[in-house]
């Protein structure tokens, strides 16, 4: 199995400045593809427009870099659509060409936030053909992951957003030298970590990892 991920710039013909906001994707999609080559079967790129994708062999970074890319793109918003599920044609070094259900998949959930979203806050699910009641556990955990980022204050997600940088997904968290990155002290830092909600967020997303990687083995877990 593959985990296709593609990406589509929400009101993209709004933006004041499209041609920079596609340098600065590019740029961000290159950082990625080299700090999570191991991961990649085939690198991120922009593919049409405003639409970029991307295929992973396995599943435990997939959110880690979503998010990464949504914190550095910001305030530019993304809808994201992840697809599980095979590939029918030969996989490249650049994922233009490739075809097959985790493509499909791909797309049928990115179309899916574009029809159900929530009020404005769903910006990410998951599509695959197998264990569909999985699927609709999967997506209300990260519709309330996108519901909890939606109510965050400019300071607390200003907080998720250096740590998720910084430390990724990972609950081992250096508090000490988090603090000194927001000129904060330890007892602000930890009322503010509280407040947020910032370990649940971080723990549901690392569940939803643990499910795509178990349930659906990656193609280097085979």
């Amino acid at each position: 199995m593959y985990y296709a991920v593609i990406g589509d710039i929400i009101s993209s013909k709004k933006l004041p400045d499209r041609f920079a906001v596609q340098e600065k994707l590019t740029a961000i999609l290159g950082q990625f593809n080299e700090e999570y080559e191991e991961d990649l079967a085939s690198n991120f790129i922009i593919t049409i427009g405003d639409e970029f994708q991307g295929l992973l062999r396995k599943g435990d970074h997939v959110l880690e870099i979503i998010d990464k890319i949504n914190i550095l793109m910001y305030p530019v918003q993304i809808r994201f659509g992840i697809g599980i599920g095979e590939i029918k044609t030969r996989i490249n070094k650049l994922s233009i060409g490739a075809d097959g259900p985790a493509y499909w998949h791909a797309r049928e959930a990115i179309l899916k936030v574009h029809e159900d979203n929530d009020y404005g806050t769903a910006k990410l699910m998951v599509s695959a053909q197998e264990n569909p009641n999985l699927i609709l556990r999967i997506n209300e955990i990260l519709r309330l992951c996108d519901y909890i980022e939606s109510r965050w204050r400019e300071t607390q997600k200003n907080l998720v957003e250096t740590a998720i940088l910084n430390y990724g997904h990972s609950l081992t968290v250096k508090q000490t030298d988090l603090a000194e990155k927001l000129n904060l002290t330890n007892q602000a830092l930890n009322q503010r970590i509280q407040s947020s909600g910032y370990y649940s967020y971080i723990r549901a997303r690392n569940q939803v990892a643990t499910i795509l990687s178990t349930e659906w083995r990656g193609e280097d877990e085979r």
